[in-house]
């Protein structure tokens, strides 16, 4: 089928489209830097240590380069799909929200392709919640238990801690405008920071002082290599981000250099921790790495506790694109505003929806690196590698014409999908694989 674009027709996919006049009041490449770097440099990075023991320490640090690289060509066929469009149009297309991603798979494929996008952006989103829940448990079972000695240990098992995010968080999830949330998500960028800084200093200075730590697998780890790939899909969750970021910036044919720059440096940020803390701890490596930090040590209570409250924080910011896509085809658009009927009825699938999350987090609690590697897999990896080769072999223009780039797309995403299917499948079968769960308390405190 012949380009029907004129000179967007020798363009590739790498190649901003957009070349006009800076848009008034747009966002600079300097904030469009920031907002990328939080976008990517997330949650996700507590899990690669652990990820790593799974997959092996260089298979590990290779394919999760490779997974940063083709993360990066998925979001500029994303990117060069959008502002095609837009050019094509003169206008703009919905960004908020999962809105570009979904308006782009609406136009190539139709109501069914919106549908699935959706879908994959609501398990995700309820899936990090699941294990930022995991994790404020942890973080609150054993503050206590160092405080108090490890006296109510037996008595306030960790699955209590998850239903007791259900007081705040309750509360929290009702309220209809995030903007509220702005100030806790600064402090969840501020735990971020402290969280990985801390991370790497301390398992350097661990290996500096002790060497490796025991059992580190130096090729590859066979066994636990789909939960390793689960992870590393895990970790570079912004993809619903990217589209309104660069439809906001003030010069959008800067935008591809700022990704790949951003990607660069992300996926330096995300081999060191987990190489690092991998190599430190050995297979003694917990599911979050923080959890193998010194636990009688001040700043670890301190940078936990600061991450937990960052999470429960802005849990309710990471349902709200749930809420919203849930809630607007059960309600059919009614506003709570005007019929009090439905505003209860929007407040209680709210509550129990909640319910749901705490009910999952309980159950995985235990195997934590297994939910986020279904997670990961079946729904982290369409979002990255299924979808945008579908959508850009049909809206990609010259960059998707010819019989070859056709099927380096439609490859694309077929590997994608036997990728999702062999995560997902290896980790709920690794499920019932009993092991050791990290225990505060044997690990730390003497018996009496």
């Amino acid at each position: 089928m012949p380009d029907q674009t004129s000179g967007a027709g020798r363009r590739g996919v790498h190649t901003p489209l957009l070349h006009g006049r800076p848009r008034r009041g747009g966002a600079s490449a300097r904030k469009a830097f920031v907002l990328l770097a939080k976008a990517f440099v997330g949650s996700g990075m507590l899990f690669l240590p652990r990820a790593f023991s799974n997959g092996g320490l260089l298979a590990s640090a290779l394919l999760l380069l490779l997974v940063a690289a083709a993360s990066l060509h998925t979001m500029q066929q994303l990117v060069h799909c959008h502002q095609r469009l837009c050019q094509e149009s003169d206008s703009a297309l919905p960004v908020s929200g999962s809105g570009g991603y979904g308006a782009l798979a609406q136009r190539a494929y139709g109501r069914w392709l919106r549908r699935a996008v959706e879908l994959s952006v609501v398990a995700s989103q309820l899936g990090f919640a699941c294990a930022g829940s995991v994790f404020v448990a942890t973080s609150l079972r054993d503050a206590v238990n160092a405080l108090t000695a490890c006296r109510w240990h037996a008595q306030l098992p960790l699955g209590l801690w998850v239903a007791a995010q259900a007081l705040p968080l309750a509360p929290l999830c009702l309220v209809r405008h995030v903007r509220g949330f702005s100030r806790v998500a600064l402090l969840a960028d501020l735990a971020i920071l402290l969280g990985l800084a801390y991370i790497l200093s301390t398992s350097t200075a661990s290996l500096a002082r002790q060497g490796p730590g025991p059992h580190v697998t130096p090729l590859l780890n066979p066994a636990g290599f789909s939960l390793f790939l689960g992870s590393a899909a895990y970790t570079f969750e912004g993809y619903a981000l990217i589209l309104p970021i660069a439809a906001a910036m003030r010069r959008p044919a800067q935008f591809p250099r700022l990704l790949r720059l951003v990607m660069a440096l992300c996926a330096a940020v995300a081999v060191a921790v987990g190489s690092l803390g991998y190599a430190a701890f050995g297979d003694q490596t917990a599911p979050i790495v923080l959890l193998n930090m010194p636990a009688r040590s001040w700043a670890t209570q301190g940078v936990r506790g600061l991450y937990a409250l960052a999470i429960i924080g802005t849990t309710p910011l990471m349902m709200f694109p749930a809420y919203r896509l849930i809630e607007r085809p059960a309600f059919r658009g009614s506003s709570g505003k005007q019929f009090k009927r439905v505003k209860a009825g929007k407040n209680m699938f709210r509550l129990v929806l909640l319910a749901a999350v705490l009910g999952v987090a309980q159950v995985g609690a235990g195997r934590l690196d297994r939910l986020v590697a279904i997670i990961g897999g079946a729904a982290c990896v369409p979002l990255a590698f299924v979808y945008p080769p579908l959508i850009h072999c049909r809206l990609g223009g010259a960059a998707a014409s010819g019989r070859w780039r056709r099927a380096r797309d439609l490859g694309f995403a077929l590997a994608g999908t036997a990728l999702s299917v062999y995560v997902t499948a290896g980790a709920i079968e690794r499920w019932s694989v009993e092991e050791t769960p990290y225990d505060f308390c044997q690990a730390e405190i003497p018996p009496h």
